[in-house]
């Protein structure tokens, strides 16, 4: 598909248009419109972003904030390549451990953390003109906390600083009143119609695997004449490998390449299974697939109906991350992948009244995740009192009071006026991209000069 045809494109000038205007933006586009690729590229042709601080030759930059790092760098790849040029000069990508940008960069994919604590060095964001919020109907911690911090830099500093907030699934009542003034503007795009199907009566414990039932509904699709790319959902790297193995046991698999898709996977295992090849391929995958990435040519998706969502773990007291049934919108999302290109399937390996029981939207993740590494960076940018922080949505008062507490008693912070400072200790504690239980464990470890067992396995299963 050309970049022309791109469904997004239908709204080039309207967002132009409207962001000469008013600075802040809200677009609903379906998956598979282009959004993540195009809006940034509209943004640099149209000449809306100055230099804003930077040199001359750079004149700006857009940056795209990712809520994981594989899209950010597969989409960065695919920016580069249709504009035609080397990744890491024009178009780059930032990642944790990972920076693959220059001084000539104007686009730059990013995940969430990344810009928030680049607001710690540089509270003007000198050099950048806008910002991008993707998917932002994932809610993650990270993005609204930068949310927050970027219209706050816009409302002092930075007027010319453009802040565009986007997904295809977006609850935009509550963005809209918190970005206030701005413009909202949808795409309809064009898409196929997808059928729904889901099993006949819900599995119980005795029933077959879900890699089972994945392969089962994978066989029916071969032998009903179809053809295409499959897409199948599973929550993690263990249940794709159970997946793969289950189709490939099956007759219906001749002709087809299986292949995985998730964030652990080496950046070439994960461009083959985005690429396009001569036979049909079955792509299993996590919720990576599920915004942002295109896979062209997905005729058939089959949904497990989980994913592993990160919690608060009070046992071990950290986020860890569960396998959970995922929600009404995200299931709206993977069913989306099979209609981009002509009509399509999705197989739902759940019953509809199982479906209508589930929750309509994920819960926020500042909600349900520990606070203590987001606290401690906004303490360090300068937030005295967290109650009355620009929160979009507000976590309960326990939450904070439990991330303070866990913070002073770590050597993080300490009390000071009626609120909590960083202490020099915490600003340390800060520099290293872990939970502060970690990052504390790491700089006592180098006092007692045993970082090396410290960080590794081995100190925890002997």
């Amino acid at each position: 598909m050309s970049m022309r045809s791109l469904p997004i494109m239908e709204v080039r000038e309207s967002l132009l248009a409207a962001l000469a205007k008013q600075r802040r933006l809200i677009l609903t586009a379906p998956t598979g419109s282009g959004k993540s690729t195009q809006v940034p590229q509209m943004l640099l042709d149209g000449r809306l972003i100055g230099s804003a601080g930077a040199s001359p030759s750079q004149g700006g930059q857009v940056v795209i904030l990712q809520p994981r790092r594989l899209p950010a760098r597969m989409l960065a790849a695919w920016v580069a390549k249709g504009r035609g040029v080397k990744l890491g000069e024009e178009v780059g990508y930032q990642i944790r451990l990972d920076d693959v940008t220059s001084s000539a960069t104007r686009i730059r994919y990013v995940t969430e953390g990344i810009l928030l604590r680049q607001m710690l060095s540089d509270k003007n964001l000198r050099g950048i003109g806008a910002v991008i919020f993707d998917e932002f109907h994932e809610r993650h911690l990270y993005g609204d906390i930068t949310l927050a911090r970027a219209l706050q830099i816009q409302e002092t500093t930075r007027p010319d600083l453009i802040i565009i907030v986007m997904s295809a699934t977006l609850d935009t009542g509550a963005l809209k009143a918190f970005l206030n003034p701005c413009t909202f503007l949808s795409s309809t795009g064009r898409t196929f119609p997808v059928s729904i199907n889901y099993l006949p009566r819900k599995a119980g414990a005795n029933e077959l695997p879900v890699w089972d039932l994945a392969a089962e509904a994978f066989s029916a699709f071969v032998r009903s004449g179809s053809v295409g790319d499959v897409l199948v959902f599973m929550p993690g790297g263990y249940e794709i490998s159970r997946t793969i193995e289950a189709i490939r046991r099956t007759s219906a698999s001749k002709g087809y390449l299986l292949l995985p898709l998730h964030g652990e996977l080496s950046p070439r295992d994960q461009d083959a299974a985005v690429s396009r090849y001569d036979q049909p391929k079955v792509v299993v995958a996590t919720n990576v697939a599920e915004t942002s990435i295109t896979i062209e040519g997905v005729r058939l998706v089959i949904d497990s109906g989980l994913a592993r969502i990160p919690r608060y773990d009070p046992n071990r007291g950290i986020n860890t991350l569960l396998v959970e049934k995922i929600s009404r919108a995200s299931a709206d999302q993977r069913s989306g992948r099979a209609g981009r290109t002509a009509a399509g399937e999705c197989i739902r390996l759940w019953t509809e009244l199982e479906h209508e029981q589930r929750a309509a939207q994920e819960l926020p993740e500042v909600k349900r995740l520990d606070l203590s590494e987001v606290v401690l960076t906004l303490k360090a940018s300068g937030v005295a009192d967290l109650r009355r922080f620009r929160w979009l949505e507000s976590p309960g008062e326990a939450a904070i009071l439990h991330a303070e507490e866990l913070l002073i008693d770590l050597g993080a912070l300490e009390k000071s006026s009626g609120f909590t400072t960083i202490t020099p200790l915490g600003r340390r504690m800060l520099a290293f991209p872990v939970h502060p239980r970690y990052a504390r464990m790491l700089i006592a470890a180098e006092q007692y000069g045993c970082v090396a067992p410290s960080a590794t396995r081995d100190a925890y299963t002997s």
